[in-house]
């Protein structure tokens, strides 16, 4: 079988319509057939059977060679086309490596085949990046974030924009590589942050990233703020700043809504707020009630009078003296006491007499005295305290 029949035949079994034979057998009659058949067509006569039993036993054994090579050319193109599939499977499940010897087992079979080199060459390149991001995802794992930081991105740069379906399973992997770079990054931060605000940032960042370490991340994150939190309501409560106090959980429960220590606190918050101020109230009321006592009894019984005494002297006057204290809360000044004078025997009205305190100003608890005279009395007589007055500061 001479080559271009064998390519004709090719063609037909790789699913070409036509057969095209070579041209040396669309000549002139005759012109391809060996010396023999020649002679034979030139004697005439008893040389014509087999000028066409020859032609037809040639046709026949080409034919039926033509036919088996056909049937072998069409298995082994359903074998490579299996083969093909098989791999496309592979490399769109990233199993590339699969991928790229599947493909290889086909193209020994049609190793001019430009589709079967285009699909093993891209097979091989998604193998080889997908070994780089094997490496990097180690090297995050290792907490080596520098370093697997910087293979994600010459693999992003490759990879970033490639619309072949078999890189959607490398761009996923990607894609989870990264979320882990950024997870593990603010992991490492949040033993500095100290503040809510900071958090919440941090809180940001991984809000809109998936997957159980982000997951992981966003609730240890949040339930720093709600510790943060707590503390920072705990001590406003031990100053009595019940209003700081439930800002300071109401801001932690904006992050961590269901947090039960938090929801709990509140309730204790708004508890002990209400007491205290029942507790106020009370206490209010106690000291008006109070400031009201102090006030009649600064203004109606400030000045005790003690230690009077009247002495007789010779020409029968009486030597009035005594002391004041002042009672009341706040200081006095421009005391004076009116004092009645009876007899000691007969107990009859004598008089009265008028005397200023000294000092002028007393201070709460402070004590004065006084000293006055009666005269023409001539008789012991007895001192009783009939008012007393003074002035509040």
């Amino acid at each position: 079988m001479t080559e271009e029949v064998r390519r004709a035949v090719l063609e037909v079994a790789a699913g070409t319509e036509t057969i095209r034979l070579p041209e040396s057998a669309a000549g002139k009659p005759g012109e391809n057939l060996r010396p023999v058949e020649q002679a034979a067509v030139s004697k005439g006569g008893s040389g014509r059977g087999f000028q066409w039993v020859i032609p037809f036993l040639l046709a026949g054994v080409v034919g039926l060679g033509l036919t088996l090579y056909y049937k072998y050319e069409q298995s082994v193109n359903r074998e490579v086309t299996a083969l093909q599939q098989q791999a496309k499977k592979e490399a769109l499940a990233g199993r590339y490596s699969e991928a790229v010897q599947l493909l290889e087992r086909a193209e020994e079979k049609r190793p001019r085949f430009a589709a079967l080199t285009r699909d093993r060459e891209l097979a091989s390149k998604a193998a080889q990046l997908k070994s780089q991001l094997d490496g990097a995802s180690t090297q995050l794992k290792a907490k080596k974030l520098d370093e697997g930081e910087k293979v994600l991105k010459q693999v992003a740069d490759m990879i970033g924009k490639r619309q072949e379906p078999l890189f959607e399973p490398l761009q996923k992997s990607l894609a989870a590589d990264q979320v882990m770079l950024t997870v593990l990054r603010i992991k490492g931060q949040l033993d500095r942050l100290t503040t809510v605000d900071a958090l919440a940032d941090k809180l940001d960042t991984v809000s809109d990233l998936s997957g159980q370490e982000a997951a992981a991340v966003k609730a240890q994150i949040i339930n720093k703020i709600a510790g943060i939190s707590y503390s920072s309501a705990e001590e406003k409560l031990r100053k009595k700043d019940f209003t700081g106090a439930l800002k300071a959980v109401d801001n932690g429960l904006s992050y961590a809504a269901d947090n039960p220590k938090l929801t709990s606190y509140r309730k204790q918050i708004s508890e002990a707020k209400q007491e205290f101020e029942e507790a106020e109230a009370k206490r209010i009321q106690l000291a008006q009630q109070k400031a009201a006592e102090e006030d009649l009894n600064n203004r109606t019984a400030a000045v005790d009078v003690s230690g009077v005494t009247a002495v007789l002297d010779d020409y029968g006057d009486l030597a009035i003296s005594g002391m004041v204290t002042n009672n009341a809360t706040r200081p006095i000044y421009s005391v004076s006491v009116d004092l009645n004078i009876y007899g000691s025997s007969s107990g009859a009205y004598i008089g009265d007499v008028y005397a200023n305190i000294s000092p002028f100003r007393l201070e709460p608890g402070e004590s004065g005295s006084f000293s006055t005279s009666y005269y023409g009395v001539y008789e012991q007589a007895k001192v009783s305290v009939d008012n007393a007055s003074w002035y509040l500061e």
